[in-house]
């Protein structure tokens, strides 16, 4: 897999566009300047906590001793749930408090960024490509994209509306699915291939 596909499929697993609306009421209560520079920190600390859990991934799938067929078939299967979530999610209810905390790392640089969703991708894809430096980059260009898509949220939801990032968010949703699914076959194909080999 190439450098740009796995750099897609971290941007969508990170959903930026989806949790923009989440992500903008927690921050409501600041200037748009104030936001975007709230915005663009949290990008940086999420950006961090993957790069962090890239280099630690494999020392933690050798501790638990995990076969390739379960992370690709376990991730599969997170993935997916993902995906449903977000084709089929409502319209998010903005319950940040009116008063103005600033969001430090949590909630927004994680979970709602570098989620579970997101740190079993990269272990996955760790694993499977075995380079940690093309994970790297990848990361780097996934969250250029990120990056770009928190700094303009505040001008986003007012350009495309609540309705218009829920779309998008449904279509992404739908790639990711298509995604979820060949991880599952390919998965069960490893296992199929495990139980061959110990018979």
């Amino acid at each position: 897999m190439s450098v740009i596909q796995l750099a897609i499929i971290f941007f969508i697993v990170t959903n930026p566009i989806g949790n923009s609306p989440t992500i903008i009421a927690l921050i409501k209560n600041y200037t748009i300047k104030e936001q975007q520079r709230i915005l663009f920190r949290e990008a940086i600390f999420s950006m961090l906590l993957a790069i962090f859990f890239l280099f630690l991934g494999e020392t933690f799938l050798k501790c638990l001793k995990i076969e390739n067929y379960g992370l690709t078939t376990s991730g599969g299967i997170l993935l997916f749930l993902v995906a449903l979530k977000m084709i089929f999610s409502n319209e998010r209810e903005e319950r940040a408090s009116s008063s103005q905390v600033d969001p430090f790392i949590v909630p927004i640089a994680t979970p709602l960024l570098s989620g579970a969703g997101l740190l079993t991708m990269i272990m996955l894809y760790a694993k499977q490509e075995g380079s940690d430096l093309k994970i790297l980059f990848a990361i780097l260009l996934a969250w250029v994209g990120i990056t770009l898509v928190l700094v303009t949220a505040p001008y986003l939801q007012i350009f495309f509306g609540k309705r218009g990032l829920a779309a998008l968010e449904q279509l992404m949703g739908m790639l990711l699915a298509m995604i979820a699914m060949e991880m599952i076959v390919q998965g069960s194909s490893l296992f199929i291939s495990a139980l061959q080999l110990q018979s």
